[in-house]
């Protein structure tokens, strides 16, 4: 059962770099030349804090884009093409399926952030008092939201079309970065019912503010351990209860 997991983690894997995935990597590259050629006039310090602002936002947003435009759509294109049949009449269930797809878009958000984050290294290299080791903790921690992000997208994809996977992966995307204000603004600003559905709204997405470390890092902090320990417990926590529930939808799903 293992082994066709990972058979189709890694074909998932192949057919996302025949999709040409990685030229996102390379949009990644212009977009690090570009903005050290346009923060050439800026002094030492803020041109680096800039770069290193704008190449860790971009990492983070290319990530999604892969998830938004292509996990979303990973079951329904099996579907369409009649190929999910054929693959679910061999040995694999269909929570399998979906975790092996699902292993198979991370390990392609893990070489696409691998390759991405080489690249910014050696451009802080490049730019004077900025390189540092500190940032590769903020490389690990967009790649577990961006896992907790592929969670959603497989559990949307197993029960709404792609055009809506997508809409409401970005939805949980962006209230998962507003949970917490939204929590405060409700307990201090609402009524009883607003405090009660804001508290509703926090406790059911998952808070991926948890992961946003990079605007501490990028002027100078460190991350502690004890941060990275409680992120990978609490990322790894929701991805699998997603998967879970993802695997629960699908296996009643009827396909044809």
């Amino acid at each position: 059962m293992h082994s066709m997991m990972m058979a189709l983690a890694l074909s998932t894997f192949r057919e996302t770099v025949r999709d040409r995935i990685f030229y996102l990597v390379g949009v990644f590259g212009l977009v690090m030349l570009a903005s050290t050629a346009v923060l050439s006039p800026l002094t030492v310090g803020a041109r680096g804090k800039i770069m290193s602002d704008v190449g860790l936002a971009a990492m983070s947003l290319f990530g999604l884009l892969v998830v938004v435009f292509v996990g979303t759509g990973m079951v329904r294109k099996e579907m369409d093409k009649g190929t999910i049949l054929t693959i679910l009449s061999k040995p694999v269930g269909r929570r399998e399926y979906l975790v092996g797809k699902f292993l198979g878009l991370n390990l392609t958000l893990l070489a696409m952030l691998t390759v991405m984050g080489l690249l910014f290294l050696l451009m802080t290299f490049l730019a004077p008092g900025t390189f540092s080791l500190r940032f590769v903790p903020v490389f690990y921690l967009t790649f577990l939201e961006l896992t907790l992000i592929n969670a959603v997208a497989v559990l949307f994809s197993t029960c709404v079309s792609p055009i809506l996977a997508a809409v409401f992966t970005l939805g949980a995307f962006v209230v998962g970065h507003l949970s917490q204000s939204i929590r405060d603004f409700g307990l201090v600003q609402g009524s009883p019912f607003q405090q009660k559905m804001s508290e509703v709204v926090y406790y059911l997405i998952p808070n991926l503010e948890v992961f946003n470390v990079r605007g501490a890092v990028v002027h100078g902090d460190m991350v502690s351990g004890h941060l990275l320990l409680m992120a990978t417990v609490y990322g790894l926590g929701w991805t699998i209860l997603l998967l879970m529930l993802a695997g629960a939808v699908f296996s009643r799903r009827e396909l044809r």
